[in-house]
C-alpha cells in the first residue's frame, strides 16, 4: 500500500482503523482515518452520500462498503460493516490500530439537491440502513430545504436494530417521523413498532405524491414490491431512488463484475431512480 494515491486507479492508500463500535452481534461500526491527511482517497469529507469505497485488508484480499454518514469535514470515515465472508472476517480480528488499504470513494450517490423543496421518504431494510444514515443525515444538515421527512425502518428483531440509540433519539426529537417494524418484536425497543415488514409501514404512511421523493435501500427482495407500491401511491418513478450494492470488484468500471445490463453499478450507480431501473432486471432479481 502507498502512502499516497497514485495515478493508478487500483492502488490504495494507507488507512488506519481509529475506532470501533458493535452494533450487533455481527455488524459494527468502522472509523477510519487516512494515513497522510493531506492526500487524496476517502477522507470522510470528500464524498457524497449513498458512494462507497473500497477496502482492503493485507492477506484477505478487496471488498466495497457504503459510507454510513454524511460528508464532515476533518472526517473520520465511517463504514457499517456486517461480519460475512473473508475479508470481513479478517478485519472483525483486526485490533483498533491497525492499517488498511482504502480506495474511492466511488458510485454516482443519492442526489440531494433533487431532494430539495420536497418531502423525504427514507425507506430501509436491514443493512441497507447504513447508507440511508448518510442520506439521512445530509437531510437533517439543510432541514430546512426539505419538508415532511419520514423513515421507515425495518429489520428482523429487536438485537438487529442498527444505531437504535441514535434513531430513537431521533425519534423523540420529532423533527423526523421516524417508523419502525419487525419480523420478531420479542421484547421491543422501547418504543412502538409494527409487526411486520419494512413494506407494510410504507403501505400506511399517507404521502403527497407529486411532491415526495423516496430513498429506498435494503435486500434485492424488497425492491419490486416497495417501488409498486410507491408507484400504487402515485410516487413518480423519476423520484425514487434506489441502491443496487452488488458485488463490486475493481470500482472503476474495469472488469465488468458489477454489470446490471448494460450499466456498470459502480459507474452509473450504484443509485438508480425507479425509472431508470425498470430496464435492469438482474439488478431486481439477485
Amino acid at each position: 500500500m502507498s502512502t499516497q494515491q497514485q495515478q493508478d486507479p487500483l492502488q490504495p492508500v494507507n488507512a488506519t482503523i481509529t475506532q470501533r463500535q458493535d452494533l450487533t452481534e455481527d455488524v459494527s461500526l468502522f472509523h477510519v482515518a487516512l494515513e497522510d491527511s493531506t492526500g487524496e482517497g476517502p477522507s470522510g469529507a470528500n464524498h457524497q452520500p449513498g458512494q462507497f469505497v473500497m477496502l482492503s485488508v493485507l492477506g484477505a484480499g478487496e471488498a466495497p462498503f457504503s459510507i454510513c454518514h454524511a460528508p464532515t469535514e476533518g472526517g473520520p470515515l465511517q463504514l457499517c460493516i456486517r461480519r460475512v465472508g473473508r475479508v470481513t472476517e479478517r478485519l472483525f480480528s483486526l485490533p483498533v490500530g491497525s492499517r488498511i488499504g482504502l480506495r474511492g470513494p466511488y458510485g454516482n450517490g443519492f442526489p440531494l439537491d433533487k431532494m430539495k423543496d420536497h418531502d423525504v421518504l427514507m425507506v430501509a431494510g436491514g443493512l441497507g440502513m447504513a447508507p440511508l444514515r448518510s442520506v439521512l443525515q445530509g437531510i437533517l444538515a439543510q432541514r430546512a430545504q426539505h419538508g415532511r421527512v419520514v423513515l421507515a425502518y425495518g429489520f428482523r428483531a429487536p438485537e438487529d436494530m442498527l444505531f437504535r440509540d441514535e434513531l430513537l433519539a431521533l425519534a423523540s426529537d420529532g423533527g423526523v417521523e421516524v417508523k419502525f417494524a419487525m419480523d420478531h418484536p420479542g421484547a421491543g425497543i422501547g418504543r412502538e413498532a409494527l409487526a411486520g415488514h419494512v413494506g407494510m409501514l410504507v403501505d400506511g404512511i399517507e404521502l403527497e405524491s407529486a411532491k415526495t421523493c423516496v430513498a429506498l435501500c435494503g435486500p434485492p427482495v424488497m425492491y419490486r414490491g416497495t417501488a409498486d407500491l410507491l408507484r400504487q401511491k402515485g410516487v413518480w418513478p423519476q423520484k425514487t431512488f434506489m441502491t443496487f450494492e452488488r458485488r463490486m470488484s475493481c470500482g472503476v468500471g474495469q472488469c465488468g463484475h458489477c454489470t446490471i445490463g448494460y450499466r456498470y453499478s459502480c459507474l452509473d450507480g450504484p443509485v438508480f431512480s425507479a425509472w431508470e431501473a425498470r430496464g435492469l432486471r438482474e439488478a431486481w432479481e439477485q
